[in-house]
């Protein structure tokens, strides 16, 4: 008896931005990926619920470790509405019920609150946004392929032209489970003097320069979080924006991921 088309085609991680939640293409996007004949994990970003988050602690002042921890139950929220939005998807807390749903012939749908409490090294930061997690969670489900969909397009430079950091980032290891993460910011009480800006939809991170050894390149930054270069190494990365979802279902439905690959040995940048 032949493999079934999910046998064949290699597990799909697709982090969905929250900057979607009130654009006719969220619906449109979760189509298409019902398409993908091998199994999907959506990773939701925190949409609304993470900019209520953000407001209530520019007015609160409440630390940044609590702020992250509220982030990620938005993540949570965000991900209950996808479920009810589109037939077919199922929350999943971890990687054996995300397996379980697949087995169904269904989409799993991240519920990151129990894992992402479970492992102290996650930097409790806006620093570490859904992008970073979602690559965490890739690594921790054996993925190897990493879909990040957004709200803007963007375009990589020419081949041979290599990011002024690629130097700094040769050598980092492609596993990250186990590893001592990026310590982006501190999990202490912020200076209630100083500007409490959270990235917004829990999406893009801040835009200074990142710290870590696997920090992407200044223009990169607009598109991923000062973390993401730590935790995604290792993995097949694309981006895809509005222009990749005219032609998304078809790509999915013959088991091709849509939009662009994220090289780190190159610099990235937002198309104009």
């Amino acid at each position: 008896m032949p493999p079934s088309p999910k046998a064949e085609t290699r597990h799909l991680v697709a982090k969905l931005g929250g900057s979607l939640a009130a654009s006719p293409a969220l619906r449109r996007w979760l189509a298409a990926l019902r398409l993908y004949p091998g199994p999907v994990t959506i990773i939701p970003g925190g949409g609304p619920f993470a900019d209520a988050v953000r407001s209530a602690q520019e007015a609160l002042g409440f630390s940044d470790a609590a702020a992250h921890d509220m982030a990620i139950m938005a993540m949570e929220q965000y991900g209950r509405a996808l479920c009810d939005l589109e037939p077919g998807l199922f929350p999943a807390a971890t990687p054996q019920e995300a397996a379980a749903a697949h087995a169904h012939d269904a989409t799993a749908v991240w519920s990151p609150v129990a894992m992402t409490r479970a492992d102290p090294q996650i930097p409790a930061s806006w620093d570490m946004t859904s992008d970073s997690l979602a690559a965490w969670y890739a690594h921790e489900a054996g993925a190897s392929a990493l879909l990040l969909i957004k709200s803007v397009d963007f375009s990589p430079p020419p081949r041979g032209r290599r990011s002024s950091a690629a130097g700094a980032r040769e050598g980092v290891a492609p596993r990250v489970s186990g590893l001592t993460p990026p310590q982006a910011a501190s999990r202490s009480t912020p200076d209630r003097g100083a500007s409490l800006t959270a990235p917004s939809s829990f999406e893009t991170g801040p835009s200074g320069p990142p710290q870590d050894e696997g920090a992407v390149s200044d223009a990169a930054q607009s598109i991923v979080d000062p973390c993401f270069a730590h935790y995604a190494r290792g993995l097949d990365v694309f981006i895809a924006g509005p222009a990749a979802l005219r032609e998304a279902g078809e790509s999915f439905a013959r088991g091709a991921i849509p939009g662009a690959a994220f090289d780190f040995t190159r610099e990235q940048s937002i198309a104009s």
